[in-house]
């Protein structure tokens, strides 16, 4: 069945899921309604560009490239406006530190960091900050993930902020990127691990543009499986039953089977080689609000003669998306 006729005919039948509040929050559109109003680094830049925040797979991110070492060096980020409720409300986002060196971590976490906070329009005052240090680990990224929540006074116009830290302690230039900026749930999220198979590439699964009400251009991408062959698309509503059994469903070798197949889409690989596979599948959304909340989850399976399984299948990790 096409992934647009699946999407209406199901709707009604689903539970809406908390959506994004923070106006794209997690750059599916890159810089769009989002303003750099402070960069002190003289030698740096800033912008947005795909990145692995998750280590699964890479979506845009944010990110600010601190190259001077003498004085402590920052960037700040403001989105747009938007109506808050005056109730707590979950607030995170994903970070990750890209340093030139795998053997030394990033000293001094607490003055390495990123704050999100949550301003007040009408006053300009910060009523919420939250902050996630540097883990301090060696290896050339460092990940991270902050979740808690916050508090909204009242009900009013709130804008989100992120404050980037780099600080001459740390003694080694690096680019921090942050991702999935949200207030109330993700509109996309990974879960479950992938599997490797030829070369040791584990397919890694992504996603393009926002799984908006009223878009054509959604997509749900994979890179790094086998060629020549083919890839296979899998999306259902989904992701804890599947034909009468439970998920995940272990194909063996390590490889899981993480959402059911309600829609599965066969894509032919011609490259030549291990890893050197891709392909995208678009997913229409319908203009039709009552598809707002829905949430689904995706998958791809790649065909790989050196897969550890009998199924010949190696799989990417799970994509859940919540339609905004």
């Amino acid at each position: 069945m096409p992934a647009s006729h699946f999407l209406p005919t199901l709707a009604f039948s689903l539970a809406v899921a908390a959506q994004n509040l923070v106006p794209n929050g997690e750059f599916h559109d890159g810089s769009t309604g989002w303003t750099l109003t402070a960069f002190n680094d003289p030698l740096g830049s800033t912008g947005f560009a795909p990145a692995r925040t998750a280590g699964e797979g890479p979506s845009m991110a944010v990110y600010a490239d601190f190259q001077t070492l003498t004085s402590v060096m920052s960037a700040t980020f403001r989105g747009p406006a938007v109506l808050l409720p005056g109730v707590p409300l979950p607030v995170g986002f994903r970070v990750m530190w890209e340093k030139p060196t795998t053997t030394a971590p990033i000293p001094s976490p607490s003055v390495n960091r990123v704050e999100l906070r949550i301003v007040d329009t009408t006053t300009n005052a910060v009523v919420y900050t939250g902050t996630r240090a540097a883990p301090n680990q060696t290896g050339t990224f460092e990940r991270a993930t902050f979740s808690a929540v916050a508090t909204i006074p009242a009900t009013g116009t709130y804008q989100f902020e992120l404050f980037l830290r780099h600080s001459n302690l740390a003694g080694i230039p690096f680019v921090c990127w942050v991702d999935d900026v949200h207030c109330g749930g993700l509109a996309i999220d990974f879960y479950g691990q992938g599997c490797a198979g030829s070369g040791g590439f584990v397919p890694a699964i992504s996603s393009s543009n926002s799984p908006a009400v009223n878009t054509n251009n959604f997509s749900l991408d994979v890179t790094d499986v086998a060629g020549p062959g083919f890839a296979v698309y899998l999306l259902d509503l989904s992701n804890t039953t599947w034909a009468g059994g439970a998920l995940p469903y272990p194909l063996g070798g390590g490889c899981n089977l993480l959402n059911g197949a309600a829609v599965a889409l066969y894509h032919p690989i011609a490259t030549q080689g291990p890893g050197t596979g891709s392909a995208s599948q678009i997913l229409p959304i319908p203009n039709f609000p009552g598809l707002a909340g829905v949430r689904m989850f995706g998958q791809w399976a790649g065909y790989d003669l050196a897969a550890p399984n009998p199924y010949g299948f190696t799989m990417s990790a799970g994509l859940s998306l919540t339609i905004q």
